[in-house]
């Protein structure tokens, strides 16, 4: 099965928000009576991956109904896993990335017990993840002929102009109305927690000038030249504390 968009993003960049409003734009399309939750949610948008439950073969449309076929994915750029397919790039600042993955791991998962501070560095799970993430798709997405770029903060600014973005992608006229009805649905499951998005910026509230300035000086160390300018192109802040030079 080949999809029509590949939504790619780091993990905790905002994919699972994002898929659950083009899902529910969707399935209000096709089929009103179909309630999209946060368990079903594959049905219609799947994980670029085989797998029976979340991936492909649980798409609800494959015998045919006219709707596009949009699949989220998070693996860095591989030629196997993404060559000729149209890409819908997300991105997050790597500060917020950070964060929203510590508390996931740490109080949802509980699969990691150390401390912030550690988690930054972890080889990983940290922010080196982020880095190589970022350096393997930027070469790629800025030599691809079909993609287009949402940063986190444009998705948290507004979500209707964003989901417009998204479908306009793949020449979706949008409909006011559904539109409207998806972000609403998605800010609900927001409210219930099934789905844990944070403020654009919500690391200041938890990260000591330290732990920044630590994230800061990796951004700077590892990412590649062609990944800040990817990077500053969508929009994404990667040096929200400037230092004054000595």
């Amino acid at each position: 099965m080949h999809a029509d968009v590949l939504i790619s993003s780091h993990p905790r960049s905002g994919g699972r928000w994002l898929r659950f409003m083009v899902a529910h734009y969707l399935a209000a399309r096709y089929e009103p009576e179909f309630e999209v939750t946060a368990s079903n949610v594959f049905e219609i948008v799947p994980d670029h991956i085989t797998d029976p439950v979340r991936g492909y073969p649980a798409f609800r449309y494959r015998n045919g109904c006219g709707s596009r076929l949009f699949a989220v994915c998070h693996q860095p750029w591989t030629v196997d896993l993404h060559r000729n397919f149209p890409v819908l790039f997300l991105a997050r600042n790597p500060y917020d990335v950070v964060v929203s993955a510590y508390f996931h791991l740490t109080r949802e998962k509980q699969s990691y017990t150390g401390s912030l501070r550690d988690f930054i560095s972890h080889p990983r799970l940290g922010l080196d993840s982020w880095i190589g993430y970022m350096n393997r798709w930027a070469p790629e997405l800025l030599r691809h002929r079909d993609v287009t770029f949402l940063s986190y903060g444009q998705l948290r600014a507004d979500p209707a102009a964003s989901l417009c973005k998204v479908l306009e992608f793949v020449d979706e006229q949008p409909d006011e109305s559904r539109v409207a009805a998806a972000v609403e649905s998605s800010q609900a499951l927001r409210d219930s927690r099934a789905i844990r998005t944070g403020q654009e910026g919500n690391f200041w509230d938890h990260l000591q000038p330290e732990e920044i300035f630590s994230i800061q000086d990796m951004t700077q160390r590892g990412l590649s030249g062609l990944s800040v300018s990817l990077l500053e192109a969508i929009g994404v802040e990667i040096d929200p504390f400037p230092r004054l030079e000595p």
